[in-house]
């Protein structure tokens, strides 16, 4: 039987939720959630603007608007 519950720890022990008979020696897997809020990376896009070739050299507007025009007979 494979069961995921939820729980949460007192501080000495860890407490379930759910009423769910365990026998000694029975393999369990415990997944701790981080509840801490960690804060969130900024990423510097302007750090990779041009970097390296151009994927389009033309406006990728009208790239994309011909490829829809052509996509049907």
């Amino acid at each position: 039987m494979l069961a995921a519950v939820k729980g949460y720890y007192n501080g000495s022990h860890i407490v379930i939720n759910e009423d769910i008979s365990l026998s000694t020696g029975q393999e369990v897997i415990v997944t701790i959630l981080d509840t801490q809020s960690t804060p969130e990376k900024k990423i510097d896009l302007k750090k990779y603007m041009g970097r390296g070739e151009k994927m389009f050299h033309a406006d990728a507007q009208d790239y994309i608007k011909e490829m829809r025009d052509s996509d049907r007979i």
